[in-house]
């Protein structure tokens, strides 16, 4: 459980990592199970946050490829919500960050707790202005209700609850290029409503 990473981050411990990721409940569980590492000021911050003792992110590189390096670890808002951490979310934002920062792969975080069928974050999200038609890639690019859609056939977090997301988005006016059949009755209910 003290392997060094080989990629990107190269030497650093899985705690560190679960640090400087925001992941809290991996951090826990490497703790609890005697995992060490030393962290350094950018891990300890972004823990913090992931805590909720803190709302202010490093200004720091991102820890990986395929994140912009906007220099303020703003991506790492995409992953609290993707995590389903509404209270990070809810904090970042009252502290100034924008609703549509982006992060992994250029997804905004509404598109990230689409992805993963995080309700109560999409909810947030909604509430706080984000834009439901965001295009993440390009012009051709899914938006989150495609991206919705596209976790739940293709990527589906266990714990994830589609139903509620979809209907939260439809709700909004989200848009849609997808639609049925998505492998969920229910769902290919509420996309037929539309």
């Amino acid at each position: 459980m003290n392997l060094p990473w080989d990629r990107w981050d190269v030497g650093r411990r899985p705690l560190a990592l679960a640090a400087r990721s925001g992941h809290l409940a991996a951090y826990e569980l490497l703790a609890a199970r005697g995992a060490s590492a030393e962290l350094d000021p950018v891990d300890a911050a972004v823990l913090a946050v992931a805590r909720g003792e803190s709302a202010r992110l490093p200004a720091a590189p991102p820890p990986a490829l395929g994140i912009p390096d906007s220099g303020d670890f703003g991506w790492v808002l995409g992953q609290f919500a993707l995590l389903g951490r509404a209270d990070v979310v809810r904090a970042l934002l009252d502290a100034g960050m924008a609703v549509d920062t982006r992060g992994w792969s250029n997804f905004t975080p509404l598109d990230q707790a689409a992805m993963h069928g995080r309700t109560a974050t999409v909810r947030l999200l909604i509430e706080r202005g984000a834009d439901l038609d965001d295009r993440a890639f390009d012009d051709e690019g899914p938006t989150p209700l495609d991206c919705a859609l596209w976790g739940l056939r293709d990527n589906r977090a266990d714990d994830g609850d589609y139903r509620g997301t979809v209907e939260a988005l439809l709700r909004a006016g989200a848009p849609t290029r997808l639609g049925p059949p998505t492998g969920d009755p229910a769902i290919d209910a509420l996309l037929r409503l539309r």
